[in-house]
């Protein structure tokens, strides 16, 4: 993960698509070996507003678990 912001699942599906995202995560895997018990993360990428709002209207037209998750999500009854 980028930082410690709370996220949906959606946002979270999103966020593990970007490219650095493995790289978030291999730091946040360091710092917790090295008894870091507060890691803040590397931060977002400087594109990652842009970036993730195109994901997310990728993912709403191809991706069927995405959809279900958003319709899950944002359905009023």
């Amino acid at each position: 993960m980028f930082n410690k912001d709370w996220c949906c699942e959606l946002c979270i599906t999103v966020e593990s698509r970007h490219p650095n995202y493995a790289n978030a995560r291999a730091s946040e895997l360091e710092a917790v070996k090295a008894g870091v018990k507060n890691y803040d993360g590397i931060g977002l990428p400087e594109d990652y507003g842009q970036w993730a709002k195109e994901q997310r209207l990728h993912l709403a037209t191809t991706d069927e678990r995405f959809l279900l998750l958003m319709d899950g999500l944002t359905n009023e009854e």
